[in-house]
């Protein structure tokens, strides 16, 4: 019988994706809502906030994708900071105690972020260094410790560092590409900060891998050759074929997306991917113009 992969988060842009490309594979796949009205077959109900979870959702069910947290694309006041936290944390909690408490011997694959580093860490050559500083360390880290309770009870744990995922359809890159496709898309504060991204279709092949294989770790879900902010912004321009002459200020970036601006817009992280590379995980797109002409396909 074909494995069973639930999946939270499932209606976004990577969970999109994965559903897709795990049903082309012949896979059963299940997803989490939080409308009780949204439920039919395939879809079950929960809720992190008042830690609620369908148990029939984990019924036969071989590995957990986690993929499900407020958007950290607002800005930061209390209430949205709390939002995100919970969110995370909530929601790791409450898989990780429906896992144990209906003795389910499945995987989980959790997301997680790069931010885990910190925010102005540079280029990192080995990805083995701790936790930094800021909210979305902080985030990451007690999202991280959620799931990592799970391997006291033996079950296999893939935690997922993620960068900047690229693909027109959402995220980082479509919110740049009306600004930079009007020619009007220039280097972002000094341009020297590091950036680690993924093109989208390569963070669905890791998450494959990470489900039909036995790793149980931690792994950076980047792409081997970061970039900084100049060598990215030169690359979107040639493939948009405009001009990038009009920069954004980093005085600027923190008056319009204050705190949320400073460890996202302006982040420095560049870490590459050690396990994946030892592995001998082949990406699709391993330089960001690759991944840069697959994800803007239509609109180059």
């Amino acid at each position: 019988m074909a494995k069973c992969v639930l999946v939270t988060g499932a209606s976004g842009m990577i969970g999109r994706a994965l559903c897709e490309l795990l049903k082309s594979r012949g896979y059963r796949v299940r997803s989490l809502t939080r409308s009780k009205e949204a439920c039919w077959e395939g879809i079950f109900y929960w809720n992190p906030l008042t830690g609620e979870l369908d148990s029939e959702a984990l019924n036969g069910v071989d590995a957990i994708v986690h993929l499900a947290g407020e958007s950290i694309s607002q800005r930061w006041t209390p209430k949205a900071r709390e939002r995100i936290m919970k969110s995370r944390v909530l929601g790791t909690r409450l898989l990780v105690k429906a896992i144990e408490q209906n003795e389910c011997r499945c995987d989980l694959i959790s997301s997680s972020g790069i931010n885990f580093y910190g925010s102005d860490v540079g280029y990192l050559s080995d990805g083995n260094e701790g936790s930094g500083k800021g909210f979305l360390s902080d985030v990451c880290r007690k999202w991280e410790t959620e799931a990592e309770s799970l391997r006291q009870n033996g079950n296999r744990l893939v935690i997922l560092r993620t960068g900047v995922v690229l693909d027109r359809s959402g995220g980082a890159l479509a919110r740049l590409l009306p600004a930079f496709q009007l020619g009007l898309g220039g280097r972002v504060g000094s341009g020297e900060q590091w950036m680690s991204w993924i093109a989208l279709s390569d963070l669905i092949k890791i998450i494959l891998w990470s489900i039909e294989g036995d790793f149980n770790g931690t792994l950076n879900a980047v792409s081997p050759n970061p970039v900084q902010n100049n060598g990215f912004v030169i690359a979107l321009g040639s493939v948009l074929k405009r001009p990038t002459i009009f920069p954004l200020p980093e005085l600027m970036v923190k008056l319009i997306f204050g705190a949320m601006g400073s460890e996202t817009v302006l982040a420095d992280i560049g870490v590459l991917p050690k396990h994946l590379t030892e592995a001998g995980f082949v990406w699709s797109c391993p330089d960001i113009e690759s991944a840069l002409i697959q994800s803007l396909k239509s609109d180059a």
